[in-house]
């Protein structure tokens, strides 16, 4: 039998009933022993004659209410706060006995106990992971065990839930882990997850997302730590943009160019469009050629490579690659460009449609220097891991939605190339991080699907870089993945969370296979031919969480799947909870507030009165304050250090 379930059977029938009413019984003869007693004391303290002898008279006289013959001369108000006494003494103790008795049990069924025990998941508690977190982290060298925090050792997953509501210890990722979550829409993901270890990471962080409400809750407390770059190709934040991303930087030879390439073809392969596989192939290995020609042309920009995909007679790209020692790209691209029409056309045709974004002048500028605005710094995509070399807590918002005029090539891109700047930089620094990089991939496979994440997950935690991925399902990365992609993802994550809105059944069913069984105790009454009743136990093997019992599962809980462990479930930690959340809460506000300004809504009003009446009645507090309320700016950010080994094209 598992665990330590233990039956409650029988309800007043029965064995049950039967000893209900014989303590009743019984505690009806204690209750007046003791009352009787009380008599006697409350006689010897006042010297009064005492009364009746216990036993049926002094019983009758009592249910009689003649307490004079029943106590004699004794005092009634002291005898009565005497069997108070003399009776709530016992019966505490036996109502802290059942409470204890009853709490060291279960509820048939009860999965809690099924699944680890606290012993189980030592290795999880932010105790543990201390000596580990000193060990790894730079910055802990010079800190006692004992003084280190929760937050000092790792990412809180959550509360282990014990059964009958008890709650056990906090659990943790340590920072070598890399953690996979599956939670459903409205599921607190984002709240409860995404969120605080935003809050929480140590060093820098890469966050992307598709909506604003990471960028809302965050920002304000991470500008307190470093600086704060939001990449909003989209303008999902409605922020001015104060810089630009130069993808074209880390492009120092063939495979980085390769890399660039096929972050435009993604989404054709994932949503099976752009016909055969010979297109794609062909429109990445052109795409290749024409990033690399850019790369090496003096100024050369991201709008070079979109104006050679509009001319497939342009030769100037050919030039560029044969004269920096390409001849191999510029035979191939020459290939392309002389093949037949319809061969040429098509290929041309599927590359632009990959990089379709590119047309975009409002996508553009935010990966091209911008002549109208020459102030908007230059940003690279090894700036955040570098700032961890000086122990600085940047971080970068990557923001994109998936749909027509998507930016998640460019977001997936700058994820790309951060990452492998992070590698590079962990590389130099005796193969980790100096202190943790964290990444949160929140809706990873919309705003920034990476092909290669699935093999990252292995191979990143080592480096001190870790990587949270979130996802609403199963479904939403095979896309991107592939099966064999999420399968591997699933067994490379160290760490796995599956919580609440799981409705893909095949994967629930999983899960619950994963979880296990257990044994539950069900009754059995029957009657023999005489009428007399007889109740028997058995134990019935069933599953701990049964498929419905994981798609019902509570929001803001999870099932924690970690390596050298058997399943547990946490009670997340949602940011509102925490010792922050009143300063926090003020961030969120004034970041809504801020966006709801800035959007274009003017035109809306006539057709949506609420939102004439919004803004009438904040001029009117603005007004009644004497002030006028004033947007959030966007954090001061500093010229990023531009690294020579990734920054060749710079002047």
């Amino acid at each position: 039998m598992s665990g330590a379930l233990r039956p409650r059977v029988g309800g007043f029938s029965g064995p049950t009933g039967a000893y209900i009413l014989i303590g009743a019984a019984w505690g009806l003869i204690c209750a007046g022993w003791l009352t009787w007693s009380a008599g006697r004391v409350a006689a010897w303290i006042t010297g009064a004659e005492p009364g009746l002898e216990f036993g049926a008279a002094f019983a009758v006289r009592v249910v009689q209410g003649e307490f004079a013959l029943a106590f004699g001369g004794t005092p009634l108000w002291l005898v009565a706060v005497l069997s108070v006494l003399f009776i709530a003494a016992p019966a505490s103790g036996i109502l802290i006995g059942v409470r204890l008795w009853r709490g060291s049990g279960t509820e048939p069924g009860d999965p809690l106990v099924s699944l680890a025990s606290v012993d189980e998941v030592k290795a999880l508690t932010a105790a543990k992971q201390a000596p580990n977190a000193k060990r790894l982290r730079d910055d802990l060298h010079d800190i006692d065990i004992g003084d280190l925090t929760d937050r000092d050792t790792g990412l809180a997953l959550g509360d282990m839930m014990l059964p009958r509501g008890r709650k056990g210890p906090l659990l943790v990722s340590s920072w070598e882990d890399c953690v996979l979550a599956f939670m459903g829409p409205r599921s607190g993901k984002t709240v409860a997850l995404a969120s605080p270890h935003i809050l929480d990471a140590p060093g820098a962080v890469i966050a992307t997302s598709n909506r604003a409400d990471i960028w809302a809750t965050t920002h304000a407390a991470r500008a307190q730590r470093g600086a704060v770059w939001a990449f909003d190709p989209q303008g999902l934040l409605y922020q001015e943009q104060t810089f630009w991303v130069d993808l074209l930087a880390g492009v120092e030879s063939f495979e980085e160019a390769a890399r660039l390439a096929t972050h435009f073809t993604t989404r054709l392969r994932a949503g099976g469009k752009g016909g055969s596989d010979f297109w794609l192939d062909a429109a990445e290995e052109l795409l290749c050629g024409l990033i690399l020609a850019a790369a090496y042309k003096d100024g050369g920009t991201m709008r070079d490579v979109q104006a050679w995909l509009a001319d497939s007679s342009d030769t100037a790209p050919v030039r560029l690659l044969r004269d920096n020692k390409y001849p191999e790209a510029a035979r191939a691209l020459t290939k392309a460009q002389n093949g037949a029409v319809e061969t040429r056309d098509g290929i041309y045709q599927t590359a632009a449609t990959a990089a379709r974004c590119l047309q975009d002048p409002k996508l553009l500028v935010w990966i091209t220097p911008s002549s109208q605005d020459p102030k908007l710094r230059r940003l690279l995509p090894s700036h955040l891991a570098l700032s961890a070399t000086s122990k600085q807590a940047d971080t970068l918002y990557i923001l994109a939605k998936d749909g027509a005029g998507s930016a998640a090539p460019l977001a997936a891109a700058l994820l790309d190339q951060a990452l492998r700047a992070a590698v590079r930089v962990s590389e130099a620094n005796g193969g980790r991080m100096p202190i943790p990089f964290v990444v949160i991939a929140d809706e990873a496979a919309n705003g920034a699907p990476l092909i290669e994440l699935p093999a990252w997950l292995s191979h990143f935690g080592g480096r001190l870089i870790q990587l949270v991925i979130i996802l609403q399902n199963i479904a939403q990365g095979t896309p991107v993945w592939g099966e064999q992609g999420m399968a591997t993802m699933w067994a490379a994550a160290t760490v796995k969370l599956v919580g609440a809105g799981t409705d893909d059944t095949k994967f629930a069913g999983d899960v619950s296979t994963l979880i296990g069984d257990h044994d539950v105790p069900v009754e059995s009454i029957s009657r023999d031919a005489q009428g007399y009743r007889s109740v028997s136990v058995s134990l019935r093997r069933q599953r701990i969480l049964a498929t419905e019992d994981i798609r019902a599962m509570a929001k803001q809980t999870a099932v924690v799947f970690a390596s050298g462990t058997r399943p547990t479930m946490v009670s997340m930690r949602p940011w509102f909870k925490g010792p922050d959340a009143e300063q926090l809460t003020e961030d969120v506000l004034e970041a809504i507030d801020a966006i709801a300004d800035k959007a274009s809504l003017d035109a809306l009003f006539a057709e949506a009165p609420f939102l004439a009446d919004r803004k009438r009645r904040k001029e009117a507090a603005a007004k009644a304050k004497g002030a006028a309320l004033m947007p959030v700016e966007t954090p001061a950010t500093p010229k990023p250090v531009v690294p020579r080994f990734v920054d060749r094209r710079a002047p």
